[in-house]
């Protein structure tokens, strides 16, 4: 024992209880909440919930991810204005002056014209297309050969174009709108994941510190049993029933359990500020110059007899998990990339189908109303016919989109094989973790008694001073173990709660 300790006592003069009881006052003011220069550092109390709410508030990444999703919104609701009217009006002049082309037309002629026109035409969700001319003519020409000095001519015309085959019907006109919803969808599913790392990664860092401050609580009272220890050897020796090496060997104990204090006390600060990182949004944030106190306690009662099955946390997990959902995503854009380029090699059909109507009259009125009364009408119905001579391109199109339809199919099972592995380590981890505690809470019974049993044996004559010490010893770590135990119980329910897609608390719309 007294090879073991040789570097402590050389590194650390022996103290008495008495001075020992100085030195742990001394450590517990400078505990972990006290700054590196000795001052106190002001307090910051903080629950599980309000560091996941200040996390959500200021992570940038996740404000990020908001503004991605704002722009992916905007940009599937605009897709949508293709299928908007367009409405588009000109107003034109133009004066004209030439010579006679004939015996009828001496000297030059001159005509004026004024034009107007309008045109409405909508791109129909069907494929085609519907538009509708209206166009006005005012011409005052000194032509003999016209029906006035000054005349009106109007004409009205509407046309219908619809693909039959290549580029017809609605899930082909409609796939670009639907590929930018799908896009808006897989930019909200990225937000929700991003989400839920960061209240997974803000809750594992709240408990490990919160584990930090079970250890340091551990570190405290181990020393404060090894002082306890020192004053009974060092009574014990004035009373002439102990020995020196006795006293020594307790000594030793308190150097070595104030350096594991010490190094508690170093894990706790860092551990605080890890958190720190994770919820703050800036590097100037005043929260860096305060002491992080944990105050959502480890969880009394440990019971695994809610946890489900695997396969029941799977069929939860594959309908709110945000990197599922994305996979799903991409397997319906690669489906509609196919869908247009199967539309794409067909042959070209196209059905047009229009209606005008005319009206001319020095009386701009008379032929307004000869035009809208259809008094002078025509139609027309036509049939277009388009077939590229090989069509290679279209084939190998074709052929590129079913690999890229079959790699994101792949690329879901994938994940979905992982999402398996990771549930059902998740759901064991949580079951072995609360078997674990208990494991720990008997350990740390029976090491309780151990002790209880060794001091009577010692005080009997029937033991070490030695063997006492290493009963402390097993103490101390069944505290640290339970502890522990607890810490990691808790730490796999946030698991299976991010294994499943729940970590937030809210499920997938």
């Amino acid at each position: 024992m007294l090879t073991r300790c040789a570097p402590l006592l050389l590194l650390m003069p022996l103290v008495s209880a008495q001075e020992g009881s100085d030195q742990l006052r001394a450590f517990l003011e400078g505990g972990p909440h006290v700054a590196s220069d000795g001052s106190a550092l002001e307090l910051l109390p903080l629950t599980l919930e309000q560091a996941v709410e200040l996390a959500l508030r200021a992570n940038l990444d996740l404000e990020r991810a908001g503004v991605e999703v704002e722009v992916a919104q905007a940009g599937a609701r605009g897709a949508w204005g293709t299928f908007d009217w367009d409405l588009t009006g000109t107003v034109s002049y133009s004066s004209d002056e030439r010579p006679g082309s004939n015996v009828f037309e001496a000297g030059s002629i001159e005509s004026e014209g004024r034009n107007g026109n309008q045109s409405l035409r909508r791109a129909l969700s069907t494929g085609g297309s519907f538009a509708v001319d209206f166009n006005v003519n005012n011409t005052e020409t000194t032509s003999p050969f016209a029906v006035g000095d000054r005349f009106t001519r109007d004409g009205l015309s509407m046309s219908f174009t619809q693909p039959l085959a290549r580029g017809a019907w609605r899930e082909y006109a409609t796939a670009t709108q639907r590929e930018r919803e799908l896009e808006w969808t897989r930019t909200v599913e990225s937000r929700r994941g991003s989400r839920q790392d960061l209240v997974r990664r803000v809750q594992l860092a709240y408990w490990d510190l919160v584990a930090a401050g079970e250890q340091w609580t551990v570190s405290v009272s181990s020393l404060e049993l090894g002082l306890e220890l020192l004053a009974k050897r060092e009574r014990e020796l004035e009373a002439g029933i102990g020995t020196e090496v006795e006293v020594l060997q307790a000594q030793a104990e308190v150097a070595t359990r104030l350096e594991a204090g010490l190094l508690a006390r170093n894990e706790l600060q860092k551990l605080a500020d890890d958190l720190k990182l994770v919820v703050l949004g800036e590097p100037a944030s005043e929260l860096w110059t305060r002491a992080l106190v944990a105050e959502t306690g480890l969880p009394p009662q440990v019971d695994a007899s809610d946890v489900p099955s695997w396969a029941d946390a799977m069929l939860v997990a594959l309908e709110n998990r945000s990197d599922l959902r994305v996979q799903r995503v991409g397997v319906e854009t690669a489906r509609l990339g196919l869908l247009r380029a199967e539309s794409e090699r067909l042959a070209g059909v196209d059905l047009e189908v229009s209606a005008s109507s005319n009206g001319q009259s020095t009386d701009p009125s008379q032929a307004l109303d000869d035009t809208l009364g259809f008094e002078f009408p025509g139609w027309s119905v036509r049939l277009t016919y388009n077939m590229p001579i090989g069509n290679r391109t279209a084939n190998q199109a074709v052929i590129a989109a079913e690999g890229r339809v079959r790699l994101a199919r792949i690329d879901q099972q994938q994940s979905e094989m992982a999402a398996v592995a990771e549930v059902r380590d998740a759901v064991r981890q949580v079951r072995y973790r609360a078997e674990a505690v208990r494991a720990a809470e008997a350990s740390l019974r029976l090491a309780e008694l151990q002790l209880e049993a060794e001091q009577a044996r010692y005080d009997e004559g029937l033991s070490t001073n030695f063997q006492v010490l290493e009963f402390q010893r097993d103490l101390v770590e069944a505290r640290r173990g339970e502890r522990q135990a607890r810490v990691e119980y808790v730490k796999a329910r946030t698991q299976l709660l991010a294994a499943q897609g729940l970590l937030d608390g809210e499920r997938a719309q």
